[in-house]
């Protein structure tokens, strides 16, 4: 059972960092408060539109 979760970690912290690269060169339109702003969002934002802003980022 400890293995499974210390891979799970892995696997969510390998995730983590690509998408973190991924956001390097991505860019959506965010609007929030009638105000359109330009960010790097991530795959979570891209293709499942939920709003995590983390680390000045859509992840």
């Amino acid at each position: 059972m400890r293995d499974i979760l210390i891979g799970l970690v892995i696997i969510v912290v390998a995730f983590i960092i690509i998408d973190f690269l991924y956001t390097e060169k991505n860019t959506c339109t965010i609007e929030e408060n009638h105000i359109t702003t330009e960010a790097k969002c991530g795959v979570i934002k891209k293709q499942l539109n939920i709003d995590i802003n983390l680390f000045d980022r859509y992840w």
